[in-house]
Order: C-alpha cells, then structure tokens, then sequence
C-alpha cells in the first residue's frame, strides 16, 4: 500500500519548560491511538518539542484505510420469512438498509436462536480526507497543568497558537484549531532567522530548521548544552555543577543554546556555598563551576548562562548583574541574620502558623521535641546523643523566620545548620538540623546521622497524625500536604539507617500529643491509628516491590503484625528467596492442612492430658522442641533456620492428618485437637501468612 511521510507543527508562543516534554509523550501517543482507531499504518512516530513549537512526526503512513468486513446482525430467522419461504418486510428492509442482497446472508445462532447476518465489506476511505478530522482531534487531545482558553471555551492550550503547519506527502493537510488555519509555513530561531519559511515536504522541514537556527530534538539540544559547558568547564579549570533537573529545564528553554560565562566577585564566595548554588541554579537557571568534582568542593567565582541566541557582550553582561543583584541581596540578608543566635529566632515561631487547625511552629516544635526524646530512648541512646537530637529537634524550626530563607525557601535547613554553627551549638546539632529535611523526594539521601533521623521522624510523623486527625488524609491524586512524600521518607529512613522503631508505636505517639488540643477520644485515636497504619503499609508496598520483592511476598509478610522495618525487609528477602523452593513446598503443605481446621478453634492451651493418638503426641512434641529454637531464630533476625523449622513440621503434621480424626464428637477431644492445630497456625503466622503465598510455589 502506498505511504507518506505527515508532519504537524504547532507554533506557539513560549510554551513553560515544564510543559513541554509531557505534550510531546502526549503528542505522540495521541497520534498512535487516533490513527489505530482509524485502521491506519505507519512505520514510527517521533514528537519533538521547543519553547516554540510542538512537532509530529509519522513515517509512512497509509495512502488510505484497508478494507473492513463488518458482521451486521438482522431479524430472527422466524421473522425473516413468512410461511411460504419469501422474505418479509422485515428482511427486505435489512438488505435495503445495509446494500445487501439476498445470497449474501447466512444464520448464525445467538444466544439460542437463529439471527440473519451478513458480512458487510466497508471500503477504506483514503487517508488525506481523514486527517482534516484527525488533526484536530489529535490537538484537543493534548492537556496542560494550567491551559489557556483561546476562541472559545472549547478551546484550551498552554500558550497561544500563532502557526499551523500541516503536510501529508507534498500536499497541505487543510484545518484549523484555536481560529488559526494550517499551511505550509514554518517559523525559524525567533531573533536570527524569524522568517516565514516555506516548507515542501518533511525532509525539506528539518533542512529548514536547521539553517534557521533551531535545533528542534530535545536530545540533541540537551547533549549539546552538556557538552558546551564541560568544554567552558575545562577552559576555567573548574567543574561544572549542571545537575540533570536543570539540564532537563535548560533544554526546553531554548531553541538554539549557547554558553554564556560569566564570572561575580571573589567577595561573595565568603557566603556559604548552597546560599551561592542556589542563587545561581534556581533563581537565575546558571550552572556553578566548582574547583573540582569532589562533594563539597569549593566554588569558583565564574558561572555559566545558556542564551538563546548568539553569543554577545551585552549578553554577558546583563547575566552578570542580575546575579550580583542576586548576590547582594543574599549577602545583606546573610549579614543579617547573622546579628542574632540561631535561638532567638525560635522564640519568634509563636507568630508562625504550622495550621490554622494544628496550631503555631511552636506548638510543632514542641511535640518535636518531645516525639524525638521518646524515640531517642526506644533506641537506648547514649544520654549526650540524645541531647543532642533533642536540641536540633527544639532549634530546626528556627531558620524559617530568618531573612535569608524568607527569600529563598530552598535554603531552609541549610541555613538553619550554618546558623546553628555560628551560634557555637555542637555541630552534630547543626548536622541534624540540615538532615531532618532529608530525604526531600523519591532516591534522595537519607539522613546519615542518627540525631538526623529522628528529628526527620518525629516532623514526619507529627505531619502524619495532625493531617489525618483533621481529615486531610490524600484521596485519588490529591496529596496537598505531600503525606505520601512525607510517609514514604519515614519508611525509607527507618529502613536505610535501620533503625528498629515501629511505625505505629511513632504514629500512636504523636496522636497521643495532638489529643488534648484537639480532643481526641481513644476510639477516634483507634481509628486513626489504623488508618495511618494502612497508608503507611501502602508505602512499604511500594519502596519493597521497588527493591524487586514478589506483590504475594509483601502481602504475606505485611498480613502479619511488625514492629521493625528493617526486619520487616529482612523477612521478606528470605521468604522471597523461598519462592518455589521445595521447602516453602513443604510449609505451605504443612500450613494448609493446618489452618483449614484451626479456624474452627475455639481457643486456649493444649491440654496433654487428652492427647491420645500416638501421631498427635508426637506432633506436639515436635512443636514444644521446635518453638523455643524458632523465636529465638527469631529474635536474632535469623529468618533461614526460622523457615527451616517450619519446614520441619511438614512430617509431623501429614502424619497428624493421616491417622487422627479432628472433629469426633468428644467436644474436650476436638477442642483440644483444634486448639493444637491452632497453636500451630500462630507460629507459622509469627513469620507470614501462608495463605497467601499459594501461587508461589510452580
């Protein structure tokens, strides 16, 4: 079948760098769902995307759509013919309505009765009088986190719509969108090359870009700004700190890149160095050199820009002092804050709303304090460790009411650290102050002390409860307070350091200090509690199936109560390295046969008295020798020769079923018999829950 290239271009205004790389994936899955639907080829699709413009690409596509045989249901055969064979109203109008004839009908039974149906062959329509409705559609498919209405309501997009290019082949695809009508014209670089240019075919189009100063692959423009910084890099003597995040926005804020260098004065490298780092990357989108690739080196006093048009004097120039201006209003803040300890701002935290309904940052800071003093002691910490977490618990509030990061909010918790260490507090406070931050998202770092972790904990948790208390809880997509953010670290500290504290111990604790300012009954803290306990469950579903555990294995461990994360892991691994071995084979044997009958149980202590078959007094012995060793297995963490011990009660219990009958009529018989069965069932639900591992072993 014949095919051409179609190419679509939409030109815009500036489009937001965060839109763009969305619209692009959207460009192109919208084109394969539209043109599937449509029963229309094509060999690829790539989407390309720049501040100003959105391009589509499909080669070889269809010259038109492949034939369909469609199945038409008609009227029962009973009503298709009258008594003497010829065909009704009923059947006529069928054929009439669909262009058949007679002898193209068939009978196929439908549910029991026989139908007329007849194969109806659609022809294909070609495929330039379907892109006018295609193209279109393809546009109003494309969404934005914050579109603009343009000609009508019906009509949204990020940025104004100033140029529609449209070619199917050599021939223009005729449409219009947002009141604009598609042609064959093309726009290039903004300042160097504005035309209109006039576009023949796609291959004549990336020619055209291309000696018009627009490098339209995101790829290319991104390896391009790489690789011209680490050149600039080099001839500075220093590395460049262009980080991915802001690679990934610089490429989708030009169209053509070029380094700019840049250099301020030696005077405000005496700031500290995240105060310049972000300054420079955040507010300016400019790239650090540093001295060398080492974490921490110091900074030199030379940046780089990425223009988006040739290099000139006045480029570099206006980059430089807007950054000085940058500079100097962070040194005078710097100097500022500097005029008064890191305490006296914390006395101010009163004033500072955490929540209208959870009250001040004072308020917080206070059950920080207290939060972290409980946890500190679950862990048996040294008493000047413990002092020391609780002291950057009391002053890690501190630095949001200072000037410095009341104008740049990135810098809370860095600033806080290097205030704390210009107040002479023990740097390990200081540390703790900065890592209670962390992890700030997904893979970040986890804090690497242990006064770190527990601030982090005890903030979290706090967010945790009060949010939940009043009804906050995330639902669907919406998470206003980041809970999912803030659980999700909490998990990933308590697993990363290894810390053994339960989680729902931290989450009952801080419900216990929210209770009498907002009058919590113990029901309502029950309820709550398990509320949180299940949204934390949800995040370690996530972090252990991230870390390649089976969905059954998680579900297993989970099912079972838990008060160590670490250990939590720890089981898992082992119980995932079970899987369809022959000895997770003979426990979930054993624990079938097991727990179909405990369920029956009544409860209470096997009697020894009533034990009468030689087969259950030998399964009971058994299970006296076995379960001491087990929980200590247990204790120590030793979760192979736990599953080892399991696997051991195979024997017992098939010779348990094969000779004893449970359920006689003897009601202290059978009571007995099924509370052993029981006692049986908790041990191996100390570990897992079996029952729900029953697809993991073929």
């Amino acid at each position: 079948m014949p095919a051409h290239d179609l190419l679509l271009e939409i030109g815009c205004e500036e489009i937001p760098s965060r839109f763009i790389a969305g619209a692009v994936e959207q460009l192109q899955e919208g084109a394969a769902a539209l043109l599937q639907e449509q029963r229309l080829g094509y060999s690829h699709i790539e989407a390309w995307g720049t501040p100003r413009r959105l391009t589509l690409l499909v080669s070889s596509l269809d010259e038109r759509q492949p034939d369909l045989l469609e199945k038409v249901k008609g009227p029962p055969r009973n009503r298709a013919y009258d008594s003497e064979g010829n065909a009704t109203p009923a059947l006529q109008g069928f054929l009439r309505s669909h262009g058949l004839s007679g002898d193209q009908i068939q009978f196929e039974e439908i549910k029991g009765a026989a139908y007329v149906v007849a194969l109806k062959r659609i022809a294909g329509r070609r495929t330039a009088e379907l892109l006018p409705d295609i193209l279109p559609a393809l546009l109003r498919r494309l969404s934005f986190p914050r579109p603009m209405y343009w000609e009508s309501k019906e009509v949204r997009f990020a940025r104004p719509i100033r140029w529609l290019l449209s070619l199917y082949g050599g021939e223009t695809v005729k449409f219009s969108f947002a009141g604009v009508s598609s042609g064959r014209q093309t726009y290039g670089h903004r300042f160097l090359a504005p035309g209109p240019h006039r576009v023949d075919h796609a291959k004549h189009y990336f020619a055209c870009l291309q000696e018009n100063k627009v490098i339209l692959d995101q790829q290319q423009r991104r390896e391009t700004i790489r690789r011209q910084v680490e050149e600039a890099a080099r001839r500075y003597g220093g590395h460049a700190l262009l980080s991915e995040a802001l690679l990934d926005e610089l490429t989708f804020l030009v169209e053509y890149p070029v380094v700019v260098a840049g250099s301020f004065s030696k005077d405000y490298l005496n700031l500290p160095r995240e105060v310049l780092i972000t300054t420079m990357q955040v507010h300016q989108r400019y790239i650090p050199v540093a001295s060398s690739p080492e974490e921490g080196a110091p900074l030199l006093p030379f940046f780089f820009g990425i223009s988006n048009n040739s290099y000139h004097d006045n480029i570099r120039k206006g980059y430089e002092k807007v950054l000085q201006a940058r500079l100097a209003d962070a040194r005078f803040f710097f100097n500022e804050d500097r005029k008064q300890p890191l305490e006296r701002y914390g006395e101010q935290l009163q004033s500072v709303i955490y929540q209208e309904a959870l009250g001040s940052m004072e308020q917080k800071r206070q059950r920080l304090v207290e939060l972290t003093r409980t946890a500190g002691q679950r862990l048996k910490l040294p008493p000047e460790q413990l002092q020391a977490a609780q002291r950057a618990a009391h002053l890690c509030k501190a630095d949001l009411v200072t000037h410095m990061v009341g104008e740049f909010p990135e810098l809370q918790g860095v600033m806080g650290r290097e205030y704390a260490r210009l107040s002479g507090e023990d740097e390990r406070v200081a540390v703790a102050i900065y890592e209670h931050y962390l992890p700030r998202y997904s893979g970040d770092a986890v804090p690497k002390t242990v006064e770190g972790a527990l601030v982090s904990l005890a903030d979290r948790f706090d967010t945790l409860a009060g949010c939940f208390a009043i009804g906050l809880q995330p639902t669907g997509s919406q998470d206003p307070y980041a809970l999912r953010r803030q659980a999700q670290g909490a998990v990933a500290i308590l697993l990363e350091r290894e810390l053994h504290l339960s989680p729902v111990e931290l989450a009952e604790d801080a419900l216990k200090l929210y209770s009498p300012q907002l009058k919590l009954t113990p029901d309502q803290r029950t309820l709550l509690l398990k509320s949180l306990q299940e949204f934390i469950n949800q995040r370690l579903r996530f972090i252990f199936q991230e870390k390649g555990l089976s969905y059954d294995v998680v579900e297993a461990v989970l099912a079972v109560p838990f008060t160590s994360v670490p250990d939590l892991y720890r089981r898992a691994r082992h119980l995932e390295g079970l899987l369809r071995s022959p000895v997770l084979a003979d426990i979930l044997t054993a624990y079938n046969r097991v727990a179909n009958l405990a369920r029956k149980a009544a409860g209470g202590p096997v009697e020894q008295s009533l034990l009468k078959n030689p087969a259950e007094k030998e399964l009971y012995k058994r299970f006296l020798e076995i379960k001491p060793r087990f929980l200590l297995e247990q204790e120590q963490g030793r979760y192979d020769l736990c599953f080892r011990l399991l696997q051991e009660l195979r024997g017992p219990v098939d010779r348990f079923f094969d000779e004893v009958m449970v359920m006689v009529e003897d009601e202290k018989l059978r009571q007995n018999r099924l509370n052993l069965l029981l006692a049986l069932k908790q041990l191996f639900n100390r570990v897992a829950d079996f029952a729900l591992l029953q697809g993991s072993v073929n």
